[in-house]
């Protein structure tokens, strides 16, 4: 029995995985770890939302929580608004929703008690 799911889960990981969203992201993922510019824009947002974490400890007594909120703003802009990224997290997404959906599946098959997330990633109450 055990093997049996096993082998079930493996044939759906490997359905997953020779799908077209999937290769994608995988070619988007290379792109994004070695292009300069990309690392660079993703290396700043990093830094950025860091400073960000460390001045709102303070909250609006900090003298540079406005400066760094703009900073934020603009980088999140640059990283969001780039074609890869912007695909990368498109197809993320769509990846996200089969596995939900496919975890959803399988819960309500084994019984409808069994909590699941939702879109959202919340759990349901039953």
């Amino acid at each position: 029995m055990k093997d049996k799911v096993l082998n079930r889960v493996y044939d759906l990981v490997d359905e997953i995985k020779s799908k077209e969203e999937y290769i994608r992201l995988l070619e988007l993922k290379k792109i994004l770890d070695n292009d300069p510019v990309i690392v660079n824009l993703l290396d700043n947002f990093n830094k950025s939302k860091l400073k960000y974490e460390e001045v709102s400890k303070y909250g609006k007594h900090h003298p540079d929580l406005k400066k760094v909120q703009l900073e934020l703003a603009d980088i999140k802009t640059k990283v969001f608004t780039n074609e890869i990224v912007s695909e990368y997290k498109k197809i993320e997404k769509k990846i996200q929703n089969i596995l939900d959906k496919v975890s959803r599946e399988i819960a309500q098959s084994v019984s409808p008690k069994i909590k699941y997330p939702n879109e959202m990633g919340l759990i349901n109450k039953h």
